[in-house]
């Protein structure tokens, strides 16, 4: 993903990400993204490899199997698909280096189940059903453990696995669907600028910086925005069960004991070793 369809997932996109992470993300943009010197493919310039956006080495958790042959795949960070080393170099996770190491274990004699170890607040549209037909593809036992956080996309993907559990402070949920539309149409004028979109319908030029959204575009967005959580709903109690409330939906994030109450997840345990402890022979 270069520089400019960065740009555009985040603000015009539908995204699957807590609010939280999805202001942090803009605000690494807005803030540094100047500093950074992309070229037009959004590479860094003069950056050695694995260096963050201060220069800092990243480290990224890499995938490992157990001596008991249980595969632990790290999911730590937002989700996007086809990532530049900006994105990694800040810490976020490529859906499609996770079916690349399923496909891998799946292939792997000595790989008997895996874990998807996931501390994420979701991320891109792009890429996270497949990543989930992937996950369910998978033809051996596959569970889902969080320390941390289980959200949106990274929900997504968890209720794809045959089992979820996380410790007792963990979250989880922010099921639904975002797109944060910046109206910047009132600072052009009061730096005297008047934005003009010449266009061929009624949606082109959409979001384009310096101008409102029409009611129509709006009318759009939320379609859009209605469609992609109907189908993440419909993934969730297809997997979950259908008895799971459409309360807890709500795009809210749950405390651990909560989502098993909810539904959402299937225990609450100490550490990652007792879901190793589960899936060992």
């Amino acid at each position: 993903m270069n520089a400019h369809q960065l740009i555009a997932a985040l603000y015009h996109e539908p995204a699957l990400i807590t609010p939280a992470a999805h202001a942090s993300i803009r605000h690494l943009l807005e803030s540094r993204f100047g500093l950074l010197g992309l070229d037009a493919d959004g590479e860094a310039a003069q950056r050695a490899p694995g260096e963050g956006i201060c220069g800092e080495k990243v480290e990224v958790e890499q995938p490992l199997v157990t001596a008991e042959g249980i595969a632990i795949i790290p999911v730590n960070g937002a989700l996007g698909q086809g990532l530049k080393p900006f994105e990694r170099g800040n810490g976020a996770v490529d859906t499609l280096d996770i079916r690349a190491e399923l496909a891998e274990f799946d292939a792997d004699p000595n790989v008997r189940a895996a874990i998807l170890d996931i501390d994420s607040p979701g991320g891109m549209v792009l890429g996270t059903p497949e990543t989930s037909q992937a996950i369910q593809e998978f033809s051996k036992p596959i569970y889902a453990f969080s320390r941390g956080l289980i959200a949106s996309a990274a929900y997504w993907l968890a209720a794809s696995t045959n089992g979820i559990f996380t410790t007792p402070s963990a979250n989880v949920g922010s099921i639904g669907t975002v797109v944060t539309y910046h109206d910047l149409s009132g600072m052009a004028e009061k730096k005297g600028i008047k934005v003009e979109v010449i266009r061929s319908g009624k949606y082109k030029g959409m979001g384009t910086p310096g101008t409102s959204l029409s009611a129509e575009q709006r009318a759009h967005l939320q379609e859009r925005v209605d469609i992609i959580t109907r189908q993440f709903k419909a993934h969730v109690r297809a997997r979950r069960g259908e008895g799971v409330s459409d309360d807890v939906m709500q795009g809210q994030v749950l405390l651990a004991e909560e989502a098993k109450d909810a539904g959402l997840i299937d225990g609450i345990v100490r550490d990652r070793a007792a879901v190793e402890r589960m899936l060992a022979p």
